[in-house]
Parts: structure tokens; C-alpha cells; sequence
């Protein structure tokens, strides 16, 4: 593999995180509405019991680069 800038083979390849994404995911309206029935039959003793924590998820995006020793360009490689 040659640099397309300076001609060199001295190109190292790397993976590089290009972005990110998180997810969470909510509780649903049944939870909360049944939440709030007990909260009120109970005359909100039933606050003292914490809610859930909600579950989340991170996707990266990752991409092979290809940089050069000598110059510094980098390009992507397919």
C-alpha cells in the first residue's frame, strides 16, 4: 500500500472510532400508570421504594484508516 500524497510505503492501517450512539430505553405507560395507582392507594408510602433504573445502549461506529509515517495523510481503506 502506497500513500496517494507522497508515494512512501511506510503506512500503518488503524481502526478508528468515528461516532457513537446511545439508546435508553423508557419504562411504558402501564409501568407508570400502575405506579401511580399504588402510590395513591397507599397515600404515598409507596414513594419510598425508588424507581427502576432505565437500561441503556452504546452502538460505535468504527472505520479502518490508513496513515502515513512519513507525510501524516490519512485515507480510508475499503
Amino acid at each position: 500500500m502506497t500513500c496517494p500524497t507522497c508515494g512512501s510505503e511506510n503506512v500503518a492501517v488503524q481502526m478508528v472510532q468515528t461516532g457513537g450512539v446511545t439508546r435508553t430505553k423508557g419504562k411504558g405507560c402501564l409501568f407508570t400508570i400502575g405506579r401511580w395507582l399504588l402510590i395513591i392507594s397507599t397515600c404515598g408510602l409507596w414513594l419510598v421504594f425508588g424507581k427502576k433504573k432505565s437500561k441503556s445502549v452504546t452502538d460505535f461506529k468504527n472505520q479502518k484508516l490508513a496513515v502515513c509515517s512519513n507525510c501524516g495523510n490519512s485515507w480510508p481503506v475499503k
